[in-house]
């Protein structure tokens, strides 16, 4: 009997991260659509990231960025992206491999992923893109679906949404 396992969570967690690699590619070609904004959190000294020594001295363990206005050149490979962002009015550059990333989320749609902090060999595993005209077709039913819902339409939609978000005590359910 063989005592190998599948390590299910590594699985996931590299699922994930090519989930994340293809949203950037989406961004990296059209910019961000609508609301969209990202909160991505990485750990600033994995062995590839590459940061400003200032950048590493103030933050020593973990970093969130936020790609929402002020971000520019954005550039995305199947390893990791790198992007020039803009910190107290000072521009710097970040690459950041997707091995890295501890959180990633889109608050303008309540998304989120949160991974564990595992190092990856990202040579085997094997990230397919849509050729262009497939990507093209994606991003133009993506667009148009966007710009069908009217903004009732998103208000009802958020206010289910927070209907069904109540707590609940669980004291009621306990038999006493």
């Amino acid at each position: 009997m063989s005592r190998n396992i599948i390590d299910y969570g590594k699985l996931v967690d590299e699922a994930m991260h090519i989930i994340v690699c293809k949203v950037l590619k989406v961004v990296e070609k059209n910019g961000l659509p609508g609301e969209h904004h990202f909160f991505i959190s990485f750990i600033t000294k994995h062995p590839a990231v590459k940061i400003s020594k200032a950048l590493l001295e103030k933050y020593p363990r973990e970093m969130t960025i936020v790609l929402q206005y002020q971000y520019q050149d954005l550039k995305v490979d199947n390893k990791g992206f790198g992007v020039t962002l803009s910190f107290n009015g000072h521009k710097e550059s970040v690459y950041i491999p997707y091995s890295a990333v501890t959180t990633f989320a889109d608050p303008s749609v309540q998304f989120g992923l949160q991974f564990r902090e595992i190092e990856y060999d990202y040579d085997e595993v094997d990230i397919e893109f849509l050729d262009d005209e497939e990507f093209e077709d994606e991003q133009a039913n993506i667009n148009h679906s966007l710009k069908s819902k009217s903004k009732g339409e998103k208000r009802e939609k958020r206010d289910k949404k927070a209907e069904g978000n109540n707590v609940i005590s669980l004291d009621q359910f306990r038999k006493k």
